[in-house]
């Protein structure tokens, strides 16, 4: 009897000293996949996110694994490792306001150079959105013009972004436009062009072209590109103003040089990120505040900063959204805001303020001034070397997997003879634990625990083969939960209702079920709740997942070729801002699943690769049906958490972190929920979840479902249970399971 413990223990010490050795090759392994990018980068060989995990080498990867890992759960550990590595190693991205050409393309170029990767964009405030969604890096826009002045609507996106988005430089651009077109000048009827050119070759136009129509259009380069294409036959009665090398890139003739009205044009710029650069001590700051309320409020706090002997480098105002206020000023000082002595001119100035927000302590701009990007020195005199060393680690690294899984398999055994769940959520938090722990980078924590969660579903493989019911169908969000929690190498078994899954769960038909059970957005899924009215007493929670769920644009062309985006209409209503600024000319057709978006875009392309079918869905949808993110984390409102529980024959142990769900209807009396939950008050029992569905018994009579901290096998919390029941007409414990500790 007393053999069993001590041998599990030694083999569980065994693994524990693999884990070890293993989640540091795993780092090392990761470190050789980023050079071995980066490097492929600077030939112009920049493989996609999942390129390995289709590759020939990757393929003879799992040909030659010896076993006794699944492969499945080996080509999951590596599509960690590679997907990662992708995303640590990619230059920085830059977004502009597009296409190639546009002066705001110009002044990027200058200031990042040619080692990043740049992201043309369809509107200036999509410059905000995508970098307050973290899809760029860095965004550039202008914001006042020395001719023109201030961009109005760079302005306005600092009042709608603040908070979202910081400033972190300026650039200065010298701005020279030319007459664009395929005739010769005498022929111009029509010129296109953005209107702020339009405005600033005023004079000259009125000279050379006095007759000619002029036409705003969405940016310069644009209008040079519109130009070609209309005029396709050289005609020459349509010309466009931009600059010279937007001519060179669409093929047009200079028809005038230098043809701005001031030749002392300036543009400034300002490059958002969202993080702040650090203190130079030549940095100015840039401010927006709405004026008190009250008579004399603006030259109050005028008259703070000239007391001060602040100069206000740039001061404009908008019309405020605020109820009370008539403007918002944006205004620029010299000076960092967490400087001490600016710090408290700043608090000086709010005192007469409604409100006062920094947008950014950015380096005032130096002529010449060009961000600094991270230079590594390779470890390795050529790719050759280095994919040596990689296939050299490849073995090492699916060696360790398999040692641990031998372990794995005896301990399996152990379970077998005892009894004891292959699948235990304890047993599972204490070793992701341990592997954070363990880890010393570059590898995020949420990729070593995806790592070893694929680990562990091999091992299940190995153990006894799992079946998972979920709310299908494939592709949607409750699979890709089940598959980060469960990894690759279970059986997954999709059902249309979630009554099915308890049903499926109830009659061990399968081995858990995984059903949602509140939403951060839409709130409780009266589904499951009307199924644990029904059917509680056949099975109980043995767990929970939280999914973060990101919704991707999902296709097989560029982002500019997209034409077509197909989504279910709540999806597409989810997304609405996100599509108004970077498709806003998109045709978007409805379905009535992601799945089914999914499938559909994938037929399209299949029928005409340039069709630029996309679609709206998860990464999974994306990996099922063969389509690459082009954006991910689209959705109008970020941390949308969907909560699912894992259901179970079977009940969990105690993990030292706890919840216990109960189900519970009170008897009929004024108050009796107030001392039901009075019961927990005075124990200082704190209730994470509460939600309440109709009884189904009588009418105007209510379940309520509750989730608090602790585990019912404690004995303090049973007791309290116990009281608790005591006003109650009936008390049911659904589950007592491990707190999830990360999202998915």
């Amino acid at each position: 009897m007393s053999s069993t413990p001590k041998n599990l223990q030694e083999l569980r010490t065994e693994i524990d000293s693999v884990d070890n050795r293993l989640v540091d090759l795993i780092n090392q392994r990761a470190e050789l996949e980023i050079e071995r990018l980066r490097l492929k980068s600077s030939t112009n060989e920049m493989i996609g996110a999942t390129g390995i995990a289709t590759s020939e080498t990757f393929g003879q990867l799992l040909r030659q694994n010896p076993g006794p890992i699944p492969d499945t759960a080996l080509g999951g550990v590596y599509r960690e490792i590679c997907n990662s590595a992708y995303y640590l190693a990619r230059p920085t991205r830059v977004g502009y306001l597009g296409p190639f050409g546009t002066f705001s393309h110009s002044a990027a170029a200058s200031y990042f150079g040619d080692s990043v990767d740049y992201e043309n964009l369809r509107a200036l405030e999509g410059v905000f959105e995508e970098v307050s969604r973290g899809h760029v890096d860095f965004g550039l826009v202008p914001i006042e013009n020395s001719t023109g002045g201030a961009i109005i609507e760079s302005l306005d996106s600092f009042a709608k972004y603040f908070g979202r988005v910081a400033i972190y430089g300026e650039i200065r651009l010298p701005i020279s436009f030319c007459l664009l077109g395929s005739g010769k000048l005498e022929n111009v009827t029509t010129i296109y062009s953005k209107s702020e050119a339009l405005s600033q070759c005023g004079k000259w136009l009125a000279e050379n072209l006095p007759q000619a129509e002029r036409i705003a259009w969405q940016s310069t380069a644009d209008a040079a590109r519109h130009v070609k294409l209309v005029d396709a036959d050289g005609t020459g009665g349509v010309a466009a103003i931009a600059s010279q090398k937007a001519g060179e890139h669409y093929g047009l003739n200079v028809l005038g040089q230098a043809i701005e009205d001031s030749q002392n044009n300036v543009t400034r710029f300002l490059v958002l990120a969202k993080d702040v650069p650090s203190q130079t001590g030549n940095d100015k700051t840039s401010l927006m505040f709405t004026c008190s309320d009250r008579p004399g409020s603006l030259v109050d706090i005028l008259s703070v900063f000239k007391r001060h002997g602040i100069n206000l480098s740039h001061i404009e105002k908008r019309p405020s959204t605020e109820v009370g206020s008539e403007y918002t000023f944006f205004v620029d000082i010299l000076g960092h805001a967490n400087n001490p002595e600016t710090a408290e001119i700043l608090g000086e100035v709010r005192a007469y303020c409604k409100n006062l927000n920094v947008l950014g302590s950015y380096p005032v701009y130096q002529s010449g001034a060009t961000h600094a990007t991270e230079s590594l020195e390779p470890r390795f005199a050529s790719l050759s070397d280095l994919e040596d060393a990689i296939l050299k680690m490849d073995g090492d690294l699916t060696g360790l997997i398999n040692e641990r899984a031998n372990l794995v398999i005896q301990v399996g055994e152990f379970k077998r003879k005892s009894d004891v769940p292959i699948y235990a959520p304890h047993r599972e938090a204490a070793v992701l634990k341990k592997i954070r722990n363990l880890n010393q980078g570059p590898l995020l924590d949420r990729t070593l625990e995806s790592i070893y969660r694929e680990l562990m579903s091999g091992s299940f493989a190995l153990e006894k083969p799992l079946s998972i019911a979920f709310v299908g169908p494939e592709g949607e969000f409750s699979h890709l939960a089940a598959v980060r929690q469960f990894g690759s190498s279970v059986d997954f078994q999709p059902f249309r209702e979630i009554k099915e899954v308890f049903q499926k769960v109830a009659a061990q038909q399968v081995d858990y079920g995984l059903v949602p059970i509140e939403n951060s957005n839409v709130g409780g899924i009266n589904g499951t709740l009307d199924s644990f009215l029904e059917l509680h007493n056949e099975l109980s929670i043995y767990g929970e997942v939280k999914l973060e769920v990101q919704l991707c644009l999902l296709a097989s062309c560029k982002p500019e070729q997209v034409k077509t985006i197909y989504s279910t209409p709540g999806i597409l209503d989810q997304c609405r801002n996100w599509l108004s600024t970077q498709y806003p000319h998109a045709e978007r057709v409805r379905t009535q699943t992601l799945a089914a978006a999914t499938r559909r875009a994938k037929t399209e392309i299949s029928k005409n690769p340039g069709s630029g079918a996309a679609a709206i869905g998860s990464t999974l949808a994306g990996e099922i049906y063969g389509l690459q993110p082009l954006f991910d984390a689209i959705e109008d409102r970020q941390s949308n958490i969907t909560r699912y529980l894992i259901l179970s024959k079977s009940k969990t142990e105690m993990s030292g972190k706890d919840k216990t769900s109960l189900m519970f209807t009170t008897v009929d009396r004024a108050g009796a929920l107030v001392e039901v939950l009075e019961v927990f008050k005075k124990n200082s029992i704190n209730l994470t979840h509460l939600e309440k569905r109709p009884s189904r018994e009588v009418n105007w009579d209510y379940t309520f479902f509750v989730d608090l901290e602790g585990h019912r096998d404690d004995p303090d919390i049973a007791q309290i249970i116990g009281e608790a029941r005591a006003h109650c007409k009936n008390l049911t414990v659904l589950g007592s399971f491990p707190a999830c500790q990360r999202v998915l």
